[in-house]
């Protein structure tokens, strides 16, 4: 496989990942598809449709990822509800910071203005895709875009205001604090 051929595979199994799992999990689930594709490389030789064959493996690690950290969270929960671990449960709340975050986007989303606040809830909220929340709204498909690219800008401005982030060497969110200066700006958030 040349080199192009493979930063092309590796561009669409990634991709493919992504949709997929968080975006903490994405390297992890990347590495036990290669060495699955490695170990059974015999059969990937010998289908009939590589990529499908491909894809498919991908599927049955991405459910077997989503069925660990189920298994994993439940006993972690069990763990937790024993006396005497109380400190696992405050990591448990620090680690609980992105969903604890999320649940105070929606008022942070709704303070924007009209237009940005429709394309963020119908894209971001409820998963609607930009090219059908374009339909939806009436507007252009890049037009959409563009209400999206700014509502993000907004809402980062806005979550700024109210909160201070601490965030991981990925960018992503560790822990968060409001901003002591803001306690009426931030829409119930923190």
């Amino acid at each position: 496989m040349t080199d192009e051929a493979w930063a092309a595979f590796e561009a669409r199994l990634r991709a493919y990942v992504r949709r997929r799992v968080d975006a903490g999990s994405v390297d992890d689930v990347l590495a036990d598809i290669m060495l699955r594709l490695v170990q059974h490389e015999a059969k990937l030789q010998s289908a009939e449709n590589p990529m499908a064959w491909v894809l498919r493996v991908a599927a049955n690690v991405i459910t077997d990822h989503h069925r660990r950290r189920a298994a994993e969270g439940r006993a972690l929960d069990a763990y937790r509800e024993q006396p005497g671990n109380q400190a696992v449960a405050a990591e448990a709340a620090r680690d609980d910071a992105p969903s604890e975050l999320a649940r105070c986007m929606q008022p942070l989303i709704r303070a924007l203005p009209d237009p940005y606040a429709e394309a963020l809830l119908l894209t971001e909220i409820k998963g609607v895709s930009q090219p059908r929340a374009a339909r939806v709204l009436g507007i252009s498909t890049s037009g959409m875009k563009s209400r999206v690219q700014r509502g993000r800008r907004k809402l980062r401005q806005a979550l700024l205001r109210c909160c201070e982030l601490e965030l991981t060497r990925r960018g992503e969110v560790h822990d968060f604090r409001q901003r002591t200066n803001t306690a009426g700006n931030c829409n119930g958030c923190a």
